[in-house]
């Protein structure tokens, strides 16, 4: 068939989300084919699992795989965090692709890296496929579940009522300069915020990346350019800045990006010399060890 040059190859852009509008219509809109799609709600609300640091990783999908009640093969779910009473935000949307006993899957070593305990209580566990609808509102589109919430698990019909609306700010707001510490998925979350933009790119700083896993820190500089904003993008971009001690962790263990931690330790005026910067650089490194105990090479 003749192609028609005339024609936009565009991926169509979806209707913009409105306060108050419902779930059911939003997906129908993002190309959901509901009602035959089969669509299970999640809200997670236990604060001892750091939900947000394992957005868009398997460790997230892992601990939604495993579930007391077995869902069928081809179901649709949508993971949200309850940040407050009755309410959540969206952690991400997967699809059910295959489903067998917890223990199995245990045995088969599918369960390796999970963050959460299994327990003794007969379950199922889920083989997940994340899929990239509504990705780009991951935790800034909010659902009102209503009452009861203790009720963390439900299936969506044209009859539920789950309104929706979109956060107005960024889901990890700015608290000044001397309050910024951020893991991984937030720091990429926060570098496309015009806020954390405009305020990081205006200074110098000196910074620290621990390893949460492993304890071991890392102190560097930001110069020139735009500043701190420019250099933090290139982790969020290859997760280790082209640092060599980095660089050796991921090979070693990929996922431990996400335990990555970045500190603004100084900030500093953008006007501040190169090698006034690098003297306080040095400082820090002296202070915390980091070229003796941590991942500093020099």
């Amino acid at each position: 068939m003749p192609t028609n040059p005339g024609a936009s190859t565009a991926t169509p852009v979806p209707p913009p989300i409105v306060d108050n509008q419902q779930l059911y219509q939003l997906l129908l809109d993002r190309g959901v084919q509901l009602p035959s799609q089969r669509v299970v709600l999640y809200r997670h609300k236990d604060q001892k699992y750091p939900l947000v640091k394992y957005i868009g990783t398997r460790e997230l999908a892992l601990y939604q795989a495993n579930q007391t009640r077995a869902e069928e093969p081809g179901t649709l779910i949508l993971g949200f965090f309850g940040h407050r009473d009755d309410y959540g935000l969206l952690l991400g949307a997967w699809k059910v692709t295959g489903v067998m006993p917890t223990r199995d899957a245990e045995r088969a070593g599918l369960l390796q890296g999970t963050i959460e305990d299994l327990g003794d209580e007969p379950s199922y566990f889920h083989t997940l496929e994340e899929v990239d609808l509504l990705q780009d509102v991951r935790l800034k589109l909010e659902i009102c579940f209503g009452p009861p919430a203790i009720v963390w698990r439900r299936v969506l019909t044209p009859q539920n009522t789950y309104p929706v609306r979109l956060l107005p700010d960024c889901p990890i707001p700015f608290r000044g300069l001397n309050n910024v510490s951020l893991v991984m998925s937030e720091l990429r979350m926060v570098l496309t915020d015009p806020v954390w933009q405009r305020e990081l790119s205006a200074i110098s700083a000196i910074y620290l990346i621990t390893d949460e896993h492993s304890g071991r820190q890392y102190v560097g500089s930001a110069y020139s350019g735009l500043g701190l904003w420019q250099r933090w993008g290139d982790y969020a971009r290859t997760g280790h800045g082209d640092n060599i001690e980095l660089i050796h962790v991921l090979k070693q263990a990929p996922g431990r990006v996400n335990e990555f931690r970045f500190t603004l330790l100084e900030p500093l005026p953008a006007s501040t010399a190169p090698d006034a910067v690098i003297a306080r650089e040095n400082y820090w490194k002296i202070a915390l060890g980091s070229r003796t105990h941590g991942l500093n090479r020099n």
